[in-house]
Order: C-alpha cells, then sequence, then structure tokens
C-alpha cells in the first residue's frame, strides 16, 4: 500500500502521475507470487521461452554495458536461473534469449538444483554488437538434438538467431520429432511504429524456414517462439497467425497475457506460436509471474525471483 502520495498531477508516456513532494509511505504486501508448474509427464513434454536479461560470463570479452559481473555475480545468475528452470516443472526443451555463450548455459546446467535433470546446451554464436544470442537447454533423459542450425540472412535482418533446433522427444506412445525456431527479435527502444515493419519481416523469414519444414510433413510439429519484442495483437504476430500458426496464450485469460512491465504498463514481448498440428496437442500454457511484477531481488538472494524483467512462457503437450 502507498500511502502519502501528495503533489502536482503530471501526463507522461500516456499515464497520469503523482509527482510526490516528499516521500511517500510505502507498506509492503503479502505478495507471493512465485509458484512451482508441474514436471510433465511420461505422456507428454513440455516446451518454455525465457529472456534472462544479459547473461554474461566473467570472462572477457565483454560490452561496456553492463558491467563485467564478478565470478560470484555470474555463478550466483547461474544459480537463479537454474531454481527458476525448477519452478518451471524441468521443461523437455527450453529456448533462452540473452546468452552470451553455450559455456554460459553449460554453467546452468550444472548447478545443484538441476543435477537430477541432464540438461545440454545448444547455442551457435550470431552477429549482435552486444554478443547477446538465443539458445537452448534439451533434456537428454527425454530428448534427442538431432540438427541445429543458425538461420542468419545476407541483408542484415536479424543479429540473433533464429535457432532451429531438431530434437526428437521420448513419450509414452512414441517418439515425435519437434522443431523449435527460437527468437529475438528487433527491440522496441526506437518505437513501436518505427520497428514493427522489420518484426514484419522477421516474421516471414520465420514463416519461410517453418514452410520448408512443412512442405516436407504438413503434420509436423513446429514452434516459433521466443523475445519477439511485439505485442499480442501486433501485426507480426497476426502475419504468423494467418499463415495458420496459433498462439499459445489464445487460452489463457487475457490478465494473464503479459510477461513485462514497462512504465507501470504490463506487455506481452515473449511467445510461443504452434504449428496446427501441434497446436492440437496442448494440454496448459502458463506464464511464471516470477520477474515483471517484483523489484530488483537482494544480492544474496537466489530465489527465482526477480532472475530476470522477463516471465518465462512454459507449454505442456500430451502425446496420444
Amino acid at each position: 500500500a502507498v500511502a502519502g502520495a501528495v503533489g502536482p498531477l503530471a501526463y507522461t508516456f500516456g499515464q497520469y502521475k503523482v509527482e510526490p513532494l516528499s516521500p511517500p509511505v510505502v507498506t509492503p504486501g503479502n505478495f507471493e507470487r512465485a509458484p512451482t508448474l508441474p514436471e510433465v509427464g511420461d505422456d507428454g513434454f513440455s516446451l518454455a521461452t525465457y529472456n534472462v536479461e544479459n547473461f554474461f560470463d566473467d570472462k572477457e570479452p565483454n560490452p561496456s554495458s553492463p558491467p563485467r559481473p564478478s565470478r560470484r555475480e555470474y555463478r550466483h545468475k547461474a544459480l537463479k536461473i537454474a531454481n527458476s528452470i525448477a519452478a518451471m516443472g524441468y521443461p523437455t526443451l527450453i529456448a533462452f534469449a540473452e546468452v552470451e555463450n553455450i559455456d554460459a548455459l553449460q554453467t546452468v546446467a550444472e548447478q545443484p538444483p538441476l543435477a537430477d535433470y541432464p540438461y545440454q546446451a545448444v547455442l551457435i554464436e550470431g552477429r549482435d554488437s552486444r554478443g547477446i544470442d538465443v539458445g537452448y537447454l534439451v533434456r537428454t533423459d527425454r530428448a534427442e538434438i538431432l540438427d541445429a542450425e543458425l538461420r542468419l540472412d545476407d541483408e542484415g535482418l536479424f543479429t540473433r538467431g533464429p535457432l532451429v533446433l531438431k530434437s526428437r522427444i521420448r513419450t509414452a506412445a512414441g517418439d515425435v520429432t519437434l522443431y523449435a525456431i527460437a527468437n529475438h527479435w528487433v527491440s522496441l527502444g526506437a518505437g513501436f511504429e518505427t520497428t514493427e515493419p522489420r518484426r514484419i519481416l522477421q516474421a516471414q523469414w520465420n514463416l519461410d524456414i517453418a514452410a520448408e519444414i512443412l512442405a516436407q510433413n504438413p503434420d509436423a510439429y513446429v514452434a516459433i517462439l521466443g523475445d519477439l519484442n511485439t505485442f499480442f495483437d501486433a501485426p507480426s504476430i497476426q502475419l504468423m497467425r494467418d499463415a495458420g500458426f496459433v498462439h499459445v496464450f489464445d487460452d489463457l485469460p487475457p490478465e494473464e497475457r503479459y510477461t513485462y512491465i514497462y512504465q507501470g504498463q504490463s506487455e506481452t514481448l515473449d511467445h510461443i506460436l504452434v504449428s496446427p498440428a501441434l497446436a492440437q496437442r496442448i494440454a496448459r500454457v502458463a506464464v511464471l509471474h516470477i520477474n515483471a511484477d517484483f523489484p530488483p531481488a537482494d544480492p544474496a538472494d537466489d530465489s527465482p525471483r526477480r532472475t530476470s524483467d522477463h516471465d518465462p512462457v512454459v507449454v505442456w503437450f500430451g502425446v496420444e
């Protein structure tokens, strides 16, 4: 609760704000929103996407911003990410954004909370100026990595990804082949109207990749996922819907469709869209609200809370 917020009223960035003349009194509430999601059974598999916000290791080279983490800070963040994966219910496959290199992902896989879950890192370096990439952790007790390919264009449409991963997933009903296309699209930093045309081109690039797969098997399981840096009803997302892909958030209540909060407004920046055949297998969808709703964590806190500025998205699929 906030009391004593007295001062002139301002209107900026489309919102009214109070400019307090003195510090208001803030009384923390009992706000516990760090649930643990269930692990998928052997009759299906689960898929997640997670932007882990500037996950750099403690070695050079390092960009000018943020500063290079100390060894302790690096290991601490890796532990928090691992605890987040545990809270997600140990997904079969996790697509990550904002990871420096494959060693950083492997460091996460080696953390104690994941000791009983053999995750293998997959990452191919892109050409991002800060050195952040997309990558995967794959549970090798449930899935086999068949192929991985970074699909960069020649015109500079992308600096990061998309990273296409083909895997064979073992279920009680038999093996299934999954094609995951992990992305981190151009940011909204220059404004939505300025940057959305580029994301429309990035969406079409993904659809062209998916079309190659679906031309071989129209019933293929294909997922386009990641930090797409755009909104639930944006033209780039609608383009993929028009091509037959189903947004997994369609089954969520509107109040749950957010993964990020910017200047007090909840936004959907992280997405998973799936091919029609895979959409028929959706059993459950959840946004794990462990980050966006919370302020920066205490440096000693190794819980999942505020590991990143984005919330992870998890989807469970059943196989008959």
